[in-house]
């Protein structure tokens, strides 16, 4: 029996409930659009790789066809973003939660060194996506009564990199996203709170490190912060994910979670 099976037995925290999650084609982005499933969500899952996207779903249409939505669209496009919600409106009366994972890498070296396109780009998807995101998905939040959102930073939102000053701005301000964010929304019963996971065993982690001599001084300056000693999963992240979704996290509003190994701490 699978582990997606066996998990499906699970008690569901998230039944008859919907999720979206952004950059659910892979990575931490699809580990927890799967715990989102396996707790009972319909899952809507929104991204710019549509072919990636489609084994995601397969995986999840096996089990359920029934409740899994796929979307395509980029983040950093704010006309993209809301025709892909309004296609979801069609399909849901309201959202329960929204979780920003969508989200790209890169050392681009100093600030001399990064281009205005690096820089550019680097904010219009790791930052204003998840504004336009909660933009066009706050009418579905406000439907249902209540709701939860999640943003996924980076341990480099809470301390700094070397040559990624904009990935590191980026995620800097996700953080400060939520936290305004939770101030606006808490009396509409719209908790938002934020995990900064640090190194995750990903394609995205992988491609870093292949990023020349930048990505080799940056390993060295920082060979001992993972106290852990290993990198995360994406199953790591998503658990956290989904806890702060759950009934547990009533309690919970403009959080920053560190899901770092220990990085943070060192």
């Amino acid at each position: 029996m699978s582990t997606l099976v066996q998990q499906s037995c699970a008690p569901r925290g998230l039944r008859g409930l919907a999720v979206l999650v952004t950059g659910a084609a892979s990575g931490i982005g699809r580990a927890t659009a799967e715990r989102c499933w396996q707790d009972g969500a319909t899952v809507a899952a929104l991204d710019l790789d549509l072919r990636s996207l489609g084994e995601t779903m397969q995986r999840l249409e096996a089990l359920d066809a029934g409740r899994y939505i796929a979307l395509e669209a980029d983040v950093a496009d704010p006309i993209q973003v809301r025709s892909a919600l309004a296609d979801l409106a069609r399909s849901l009366d309201a959202l329960y939660g929204v979780v920003n994972v969508a989200g790209i890498g890169g050392y681009t070296g100093d600030v001399a060194e990064t281009t205005l396109e690096q820089w550019g780009r680097s904010l219009a998807v790791n930052l204003s996506g998840a504004f336009h995101v909660c933009r066009e998905a706050l009418a579905l939040l406000r439907a249902g009564g209540r709701g939860r959102i999640v943003n996924v930073s980076s341990q480099y939102g809470l301390l700094g990199g070397a040559g990624s000053p904009a990935y590191c701005a980026a995620k800097a301000g996700m953080i400060g996203l939520t936290k305004a964010m939770a101030v606006d929304h808490a009396d509409e019963g719209i908790l938002v709170n934020c995990v900064c996971p640090g190194p995750i065993d990903t394609a995205m982690l992988a491609a870093s490190g292949r990023s020349g001599e930048r990505s080799k001084r940056e390993s060295r300056r920082t060979a001992t912060r993972l106290l852990l000693g290993r990198p995360g999963r994406p199953d790591d992240v998503a658990g956290v994910i989904a806890f702060l979704l759950g009934p547990d996290a009533r309690n919970m509003t403009g959080a920053v979670v560190a899901v770092d190994g220990g990085w943070s701490a060192s």
